[in-house]
């Protein structure tokens, strides 16, 4: 039987028991925001300081600022650090008023919508800086890995901007792979295009070809990591990562080495994928 083939219910039982399947992408976005609040109040609760890796992408923020609201809550003593971010032609990062902006999606969909006394405090929101990359790597090896790192895949299995090496020009063996830490790469054609099919509308000539990204190294160090899938096209991903070999040429196949992995799913995801020759994909019905 093909890795594609399998459903949720044939699992094998060391996976199964850790992965968990949404009605719809509304009640997964609910369900992990409820997690956040709930890491929230516990460190609060313990004087503690919760450090996040946090994806643009896979999860609505404004879900996390209604948890917060709701329970009375405080980000004071919230750590956010952003996987990535684009940069423009000289390897700065790209103006914040730029319409792909990661920077300005986490202020619109998170931060503007808490009171300006509930708000991380500015050096708590923590983008990874292409003139001093190692200050991620610093961070997390000090605080011995981020409390929980949140992530969806791309097409080519890639986590924050960490494409198969040998789409990066970056050495391809496993271990190295493993290691790579934060730093300033070219995006893959096949992420490019990928950006451009869900984000962009087809519109390539506005996408960044430069990215600062957190490496596999730091997230992989998080005590906790949480993979959220939603989409049609990631019933495949999903699958191949964790059902099929762990390598380097599929990035997210990594975690399965993670000891305390998570995998959050819509219904539509969980679905075997179909092979549509049409390639009616973004149709309306």
């Amino acid at each position: 039987m093909s890795v594609y083939d399998v459903t949720v219910e044939e699992l094998p039982s060391g996976l199964a028991g850790r992965v968990c399947v949404q009605d719809s992408a509304e009640v997964l976005q609910k369900a992990v925001a409820a997690e956040f609040a709930d890491l929230l109040a516990d460190a609060a609760q313990k004087g503690d300081m919760l450090t996040l890796i946090c994806p643009v992408g896979p999860l609505n923020y404004r879900f996390f600022a209604d948890e917060v609201i709701r329970r009375g809550l405080s980000c004071r003593h919230l750590r956010t650090v952003n996987m990535d971010e684009y940069l423009d032609d000289n390897d700065r990062l790209i103006p914040i008023d730029h319409p792909l902006s990661f920077r300005r999606f986490m202020e619109e969909t998170f931060f503007a919508h808490l009171p300006t006394e509930r708000r991380p405090l500015p050096e708590n929101i923590v983008f990874p800086d292409p003139a001093a990359p190692e200050r991620v790597t610093e961070l997390i090896d000090e605080i011995g890995g981020a409390d929980m790192c949140w992530a969806g895949f791309g097409i080519t299995g890639h986590v924050a901007f960490n494409d198969p090496p040998s789409m990066l020009g970056e050495p391809d063996s496993l271990e190295s792979f493993r290691q790579c830490k934060t730093r300033t790469l070219t995006i893959s054609p096949m992420s490019t295009a990928q950006m451009a099919m869900g984000g962009t509308n087809g519109n390539m000539e506005i996408l960044p070809t430069r990215a600062v990204t957190v490496g596999m190294y730091e997230m992989l160090k998080s005590k906790r990591f949480h993979c959220t899938f939603m989409r049609s096209w990631h019933a495949g991903l999903w699958r191949r990562a964790f059902l099929g070999p762990i390598t380097q040429t599929f990035p997210g196949s990594l975690l399965q080495e993670h000891p305390n992995l998570w995998i959050s799913m819509t219904q539509l995801a969980a679905t075997p994928p179909l092979v549509n020759t049409a390639q009616a994909t973004g149709e309306e019905n």
